[in-house]
């Protein structure tokens, strides 16, 4: 579930109710509406698909306790209050889309988690590096009016980084029921549209993804070995690899730039601490490789036949748009699609368009 509609979630409601009316028990509810259904279905006798009562079927939801796995796992910024040790993250929000591994798990992707939260206090009270982040990824709004009764999701100068627990992409086994989802922290933390994994020569697995705003970026992470003999071992392709952000190039090319710690700018003295930093602060960390501001990069496909890659960009009327051969229209009121082939295709490599 993307998100709820306040207004006809709530019995006897058309309207928003004021926030002074909220309950506790109507916030459990739109928390439970939140996330993901794992249904089994079948073919029935008479040839239709049929719901089957399946110990498979469940609900994860904005409470269900999630692991969390990669650079980030047990990070400074992952902590809270609640869980000092950022060992069990709760939740998953606003899961916009998905994907699905060649080893028969799902991928669920977080996009728009910024708006359930309330920022308590002024600016100026906030550390500089909690400040640039909830900047870079725009929290605040509260616009399902969870901070009335869930203090989790209220933001403050002592306890800033819930948010930071959320943007991420989540693995689950739906075959399953009894398996935990992980946070898999080296997939970036965006706005995650969808994740689409592709297997590439020397079997490594490649997964594309979009931040779906206007001026954000294009991610391609590639596991660091061949995802089978990693599974053979006990580890997941999806912990063990590199994130690269696309840079296109004016004539026709461009590059994948590593998000990798120590690497150009992403250093201790430029405000990235260790791989964890580069993770959390992935908006960052793109923009100041001089990533390309795409005009709301979504959902990516690989052509299996021919390798091309596919990328949906759905518009860009912002005052900030920066014209580009990637992104040719100023505004962009239809969106377009980007086509490239990976000229290197099992590592970063480089991109022709």
């Amino acid at each position: 579930m993307e998100y709820t509609d306040e207004r006809y979630l709530h019995t006897g409601t058309t309207a928003m109710p004021p926030k002074a009316d909220w309950t506790a028990e109507m916030v459990l509810k739109s928390q439970n509406a939140h996330g993901v259904s794992v249904v089994e279905v079948a073919r029935g006798a008479g040839g239709t698909w049929e719901v089957v009562r399946s110990p498979r079927n469940r609900r994860i939801t904005a409470n269900t306790p999630m692991a969390v796995s990669g650079p980030a796992a047990g990070h400074r910024l992952l902590k809270t209050a609640a869980d000092p040790a950022a060992g069990t993250l709760l939740g998953t929000i606003n899961n916009c889309a998905h994907g699905y591994t060649p080893w028969d798990t799902y991928l669920t992707c977080e996009e728009n988690f910024n708006g359930y939260f309330r920022v308590d206090g002024a600016k100026e009270t906030y550390q500089a590096e909690d400040s640039a982040l909830q900047a870079a990824y725009g929290i605040g709004g509260d616009r399902n009016n969870w901070a009335t009764n869930d203090e989790r999701f209220v933001v403050t100068a002592d306890d800033p980084n819930e948010p930071n627990r959320f943007g991420w992409v989540v693995e689950f086994d739906p075959f399953d029921p009894d398996s935990t989802p992980v946070k898999r922290t080296a997939l970036g933390r965006t706005k995650h549209e969808a994740a689409f994994v592709h297997e590439a020569r020397g079997g490594r697995a490649v997964v594309y993804m979009g931040d779906d705003e206007v001026n954000q970026y294009v991610y391609k992470f590639v596991s660091k070995a061949n995802e089978r003999a990693l599974r053979a071992l006990g580890k997941s392709p999806l912990d063990e690899g590199t994130l690269y952000v696309a840079r296109f190039g004016v004539g026709g090319s461009g590059q994948w730039l590593a998000l990798v710690h120590g690497s150009g700018p992403l250093t201790a003295a430029n405000g990235f601490a260790d791989q964890g930093d580069v993770m959390v602060k992935t908006r960052l960390a793109a923009k100041a490789l001089g990533a390309t501001p795409m005009d709301r990069p979504e959902w990516t496909s690989v052509d299996a036949d021919t390798g091309l890659v596919y990328l949906t960009l759905t518009n860009n009327t912002s005052s900030a748009k920066v014209e580009h051969p990637a992104n040719p229209r100023k505004p962009n009121t239809w969106g377009h699609i980007v086509r490239w082939e990976e000229i290197t295709k099992d590592d970063g490599g480089v991109i022709g368009t």
